[in-house]
């Protein structure tokens, strides 16, 4: 076996051992499962405003690599109004129920952090973050949690989408509800049948955030205050099994086998935490 023979075997093999011991998996690989979380189509889109525009919102100096660069908070773009009129609502603010995607656009066409595996931001991240119009018109988020995948250069376009969270052990697991296909189903209420397009509960649980799911009780939270935080009222995994979330209603409806109204509906829905069964 001439030198180089050896040369090219032995790199091969050291090849070969880096791959068998590599247990570092980058960001973005993970071995729980990964719900269905970005929806094709946004429920409300919102653009930045160009250079000229920017004079009408306020303006801040932050700190930008070391530099201290004007900066316009993200809130500021995305206008509660017009949100709460979509959602028609006006008690509170309707934008934290939407995961928000940022998306650039230049000479290069229209980039997106999900094309990197970086999930929609929640509205509580995305308020962190700045547009630094004199750094590529980029948005930025100082926050080292927050992926730098989001400091999107030339960013445009602001879309909406509507989530529910799911919280277990103080984990929260995001949920787009547009990511799922509707059934259509009939269900009664006081006598009335109503046919809507309905997404199962159990989605929102099973597979994607506990093994266990009747190890549980249910916790809903809506999104202006109202809590079913009576211990007789908190859901058990059958209830929420014959249960669906409305998206053109807004609102969780829970029946029984027969499809009838068993509890009053839930709407504006912001997440459901998962309470262990003490036994």
């Amino acid at each position: 076996m001439n030198k180089f023979t050896k040369s090219l075997l032995l790199g091969v093999i050291i090849l070969f051992t880096f791959m068998a011991c590599d247990e570092n998996p980058s960001e973005h690989q993970t071995e729980d499962p990964t719900p269905p979380s970005f929806a094709e189509i946004f429920d409300i889109e919102f653009t930045i405003p160009d250079s000229t525009e920017l004079a009408n919102y306020v303006s801040e100096q932050v700190d930008y690599n070391g530099l201290m660069v004007t900066g316009y908070s993200l809130e500021q773009f995305v206008d509660m109004d017009s949100v709460n009129a979509y959602i028609d609502e006006d008690d509170f603010d309707g934008r934290k129920l939407f995961a928000v995607e940022i998306i650039s656009s230049d000479e290069d066409g229209n980039w997106t952090p999900r094309e990197n595996g970086y999930y929609d931001l929640s509205w509580a991240n995305f308020i962190t973050g700045y547009l630094l119009p004199d750094e590529k018109g980029r948005t930025y988020f100082s926050d080292e949690n927050i992926p730098s995948g989001h400091n999107v250069k030339w960013a445009y376009y602001l879309r909406l989408y509507r989530k529910i969270d799911v919280v277990q052990d103080a984990n929260i697991t995001v949920f787009e509800t547009g990511a799922f296909t509707p059934q259509e189903i009939t269900y009664t209420k006081d006598g009335d049948s109503f046919t809507v397009n309905a997404i199962k509960l159990e989605n929102f649980v099973s597979e994607y955030v506990s093994q266990e799911p009747e190890d549980y009780q249910y916790l809903f939270t809506a999104a202006d205050g109202w809590v079913n935080d009576d211990s007789n009222n908190l859901f058990d995994w059958d209830t929420i099994q014959n249960s669906y979330w409305l998206p053109e209603q807004n609102k969780a409806v829970f029946l029984d086998a027969n499809f009838d109204t068993i509890f009053k509906s839930v709407k504006v829905l912001e997440k459901i935490d998962l309470v262990e069964i003490q036994r």
